[in-house]
């Protein structure tokens, strides 16, 4: 499973949720900041650690989750490769022409989305979507409906990856799997995203009917069984977050990185 929380004892999986979505914003910032590729590429490489170090991912789970979306930033950093103006030519192939600057952008943009997608990932995957909902309804004071939402999204995705895997597994068990040609795999595209569309209504439907069932909305506040996750070391770990962060914009404004 590539996307959903896994139960853990790192620095991370002890960590309370409000205090990653601070340090999660902080990395956000700082890749709208940098403006070049090396400073884009130190920020993916402290990521890929604190993925690692402090939140015990495997390095292959982490190349396995960039992969996805390696399908769409590679194809974009060859377009804005070759489309981006600039003064410093180092190749050229007739009207085309490749430039340091454009080479500086194509390589920022692609690792903040690396970067962004990354540290996104990191904070499911060391997050319990219940204790998302406690500090949001609890510390937030978030309507406990959007906060139940935001839960039901982060639990429905590993949902419909499970029941994708289940539907292929059955479509090579009844000897329809993938078709060699266009013409064939289109049809089985089509044939295997209407199975998983058709379940995910019909789990939409059955969660729809127990919580109508057990009064969700009825009142205006809601009971918890699980208690919340202290904060006192996550507020460290967020007021940290905070000062790096603004530290190193100051000094990206002094160095122009």
């Amino acid at each position: 499973m590539i996307i959903a929380y896994q139960q853990g004892t790192s620095q991370l999986h002890r960590t309370d949720p409000l205090s990653k979505l601070v340090l999660l914003f902080c990395i956000a910032l700082l890749t709208m900041r940098l403006q070049s590729s090396l400073g884009q590429a130190l920020l993916l490489g402290i990521v890929l650690l604190m993925a690692r170090w402090a939140g015990r991912m495997p390095w292959k789970k982490q190349a396995k989750a960039l992969a996805l979306l390696a399908g769409f930033a590679v194809p974009y950093f060859l377009v804005t490769l070759l489309t981006v103006p600039g003064e410093h030519v180092m190749m050229q192939w007739g009207p085309m022409r490749l430039t340091q600057e454009a080479f500086d952008t194509a390589g920022s943009v692609t690792l903040r989305m690396f970067t962004v997608f990354l540290s996104s990932y990191v904070f499911m995957f060391t997050t319990d979507p219940r204790d998302m909902v406690i500090s949001l309804t609890r510390r937030l004071r978030i309507p406990y409906r959007f906060a139940f939402g935001l839960s039901m999204a982060l639990t429905f995705l590993p949902l419909l990856e499970e029941e994708g895997k289940s539907i292929s597994a059955a479509h090579q068990v009844r000897g329809h799997g993938k078709a060699a040609g266009i013409r064939g795999r289109v049809e089985w595209w089509r044939t295997f995203t209407s199975a998983v569309m058709h379940n995910a209504v019909r789990r939409i439907q059955q969660t729809a009917g127990a919580m109508e069932a057990k009064g969700f909305g009825a009142f205006p506040d809601r009971t918890f069984l699980r208690e919340s996750m202290p904060i006192r070391k996550g507020q460290w770990l967020a007021w940290i977050a905070v000062l790096l962060t603004a530290g190193m914009w100051w000094y990206i404004h002094i160095v122009n990185l």
